[in-house]
């Protein structure tokens, strides 16, 4: 078995950008085939690495810095072709450096390449957390917005209901039946200039899945019923109408509860279970 050595994390960095010589990155790929933590090290900067890449807007380089590039690469020392050297055209002290070995990067000459990817990481960091943090604020404002129309609309029909109650123009009615113990009752508030209608019921027997109550009312001017809801009676038997949306204006000479098919009936459908008219 190998032995595996510690490796420094500058080395997978360089390694992730290909800055190593062929000889160490020969030797660090070697090192990761038994290294099951450098290769996680290694995955993490690739996952760096890729962030940056979708992150980092590309500029080109300013003309200044180019011209420096250039001047720089004109004072490296030139390689010298092998036939020359054959030939003699050059002198035996200037092309000693040629057999010279390579000296060893520092630390920091091996770490520079990649600081501005690591500045860059940091700065990436910071905006995805922004991002995050607006998102949740979205959402939050998003849900108290719900909540504030929710609430306006329970109160609207709070007052709604209230000024129902307490108008003196209402008609109130109690609707009864015969022949039952004890006896469904029904009692509709309703105003005719505001079409305000709060209905309730009790001891209303219970409906197939496929049937409904509906309830009705009976214009004064003898023109066909007018439909003002559908229900279904809870458990104990109460069912209610609630401000149903109802043309304004029309004076009631009497309601009516009849059971319906499926999602109600443009007619009522006889018999008239509960029945009662207006004062």
């Amino acid at each position: 078995m190998i032995p595996v050595k510690h490796i420094d994390p500058d080395d997978l960095a360089l390694y992730a950008m290909q800055l190593l010589t062929p000889e160490e990155m020969e030797e660090m790929s070697l090192h990761l085939q038994h290294s099951a933590e450098a290769r996680r090290v290694l995955s993490e900067i690739y996952g760096d690495l890729s962030i940056l890449s979708h992150s980092a807007e590309q500029h080109a380089p300013a003309e200044h810095a180019q011209q420096r590039l250039m001047k720089g690469v004109a004072r490296e020392k030139k390689a010298i072709p092998i036939d020359a050297l054959q030939a003699g055209a050059y002198a035996p002290r200037d092309s000693a450096h040629l057999f010279e070995e390579p000296a060893k990067r520092s630390v920091a000459a091996r770490v520079l390449p990649w600081v501005g990817w690591a500045l860059a990481a940091g700065m990436v960091l910071p905006v995805v957390n922004f991002y995050q943090q607006r998102e949740r604020l979205r959402d939050t404002v998003a849900g108290q917005s719900r909540q504030m129309q929710e609430q306006q609309s329970s109160t609207e029909q709070a007052v709604a209901l209230m000024q129902a109650e307490q108008d003196p123009t209402a008609v109130r009615v109690a609707l009864t039946s015969t022949g039952a113990a004890p006896p469904p009752e029904g009692r509709a508030v309703y105003v005719p200039d505001k079409g305000s209608l709060l209905f309730t019921a009790s001891n209303l027997e219970k409906l197939q899945a496929y049937k409904t109550y509906e309830l009705w009312i009976i214009p004064k001017d003898g023109k066909s019923p007018i439909a003002a809801g559908i229900f279904r009676p809870d458990e104990r038997g109460n069912a209610s109408v609630i401000l149903p949306a109802l043309p304004k204006g029309v004076e009631a000479a009497a309601f009516g509860v009849t059971v319906e098919d499926g999602e109600g009936s443009p007619t009522p459908t006889m018999p008239i279970l509960l029945k009662g008219n207006a004062a």
